[in-house]
């Protein structure tokens, strides 16, 4: 079967882009080696845009060495929602610019593409051959008191999105659209910010970022399902972020302090604490480690999940990390999925 990367009819995104010039530097990126962790961390440059600067990706391997960097085309602010295709392609969203970035496992960025105009967070790819896009964004608000500032849809003089869920053939078909409840975060209007799909892709956990809920919904049946988890609002102890899956189903999600260990029913199983705050991307899908991004302090740790102790870590950038993943391609025999 084609891979995705091969598919001849995914919408590419035809906005005109400025290209690389003398300001951006080379790409450095290798070619994909099991266990590698990628983060965006968009090279901030902007003294009117605290959010704007030249798309980056950088490449380490599972001890946080660093291998190489992608200066991303096509993008205008951070990189977000980094996530493997099943044919080992990565992929990533620019919210601001409406663009999905690709990146094949041999390190060369392959055409931008575009969905839809709007704001989406991350993509899920469904046993179905489709993609579930998340929308990040809902409501009106920017997002004060950042001095970035999101675009309104079109049609539109100040909405920035609908916080939907967007499930598109790969030529780009739009096959439904879910409307799950948000919360909106502090700034009032972030949607589906972060999320994962469970195992058998019936349930999508999600959340609004730094808001107290931890959500669910019924992919199967189209419906929302009672939250994991709800703090009380203003409690800063309950500012939810990214989330991940290891292979026994455990649930983790970033909490700013610390990194919570759920089951999927949102019991909690266990809590890692860490030093300051800002703890907001995470991928714990090797099972043994989970890699954890600061967004103040501008720093990534791999955290040992028995233990709990920090055994690497490395400084990035302060305020550009939007998303992380690592390299875990199938091994040989293993069950993949149909997208192969």
């Amino acid at each position: 079967m084609t891979s995705i990367s091969c598919h001849p009819n995914l919408p590419l995104d035809a906005t005109p882009r400025q290209r690389s010039g003398a300001d951006r530097p080379a790409s450095t990126l290798q070619p994909f080696a099991p266990g590698d962790v990628f983060v965006g961390a968009t090279l901030l440059n902007s003294a009117t845009d605290d959010h704007a600067g030249l798309g980056r990706i950088l490449q380490f391997d599972a001890d946080l060495n660093e291998r190489g960097v992608l200066w991303v085309e096509g993008t205008t602010h951070l990189v977000y929602g980094l996530t493997f295709a099943p044919d080992g392609t990565l992929w990533a969203q620019d919210p601001w610019a409406w663009t999905t970035v690709r990146v094949d496992p041999s390190g060369g960025q392959l055409p931008n593409l575009q969905f839809d105009q709007r704001a989406f967070s991350r993509v899920h790819f469904m046993a179905d051959s489709t993609l579930l896009f998340t929308e990040s964004l809902e409501g009106e608000h920017q997002p004060e008191p950042l001095t970035t500032r999101f675009r309104p849809l079109p049609g539109h003089r100040a909405r920035l999105g609908d916080g939907d869920l967007w499930r598109y053939t790969l030529d780009g078909e739009l096959v439904e659209i879910h409307e799950p409840e948000v919360h909106g975060g502090m700034s009032g209007s972030m949607g589906v910010t972060h999320s994962v799909l469970s195992p058998d892709q019936t349930r999508l956990f999600y959340v609004s970022e730094t808001g107290p809920r931890l959500m669910q919904f019924d992919l199967a049946n189209g419906r929302q399902l009672a939250d994991l988890r709800r703090g009380t609002e203003g409690d800063r102890t309950m500012m939810h972020f990214d989330l991940s899956l290891t292979p026994d189903g455990t649930l983790v999600v970033c909490m700013g302090n610390r990194v919570d260990a759920l089951t999927q029913d949102g019991v909690w199983l266990r809590t890692y604490r860490l030093p300051g705050f800002g703890w907001s991307i995470i991928d714990a899908r090797c099972g043994t480690h989970a890699y954890v991004g600061n967004w103040f302090s501008g720093e990534v740790v791999k955290l040992d999940l028995q233990t709990g102790n920090i055994v690497a870590r490395v400084a990035v950038a302060e305020k550009c990390m939007a998303g992380i993943a690592q390299f875990l391609p199938s091994p040989a025999g293993a069950p993949t999925s149909p997208l192969r």
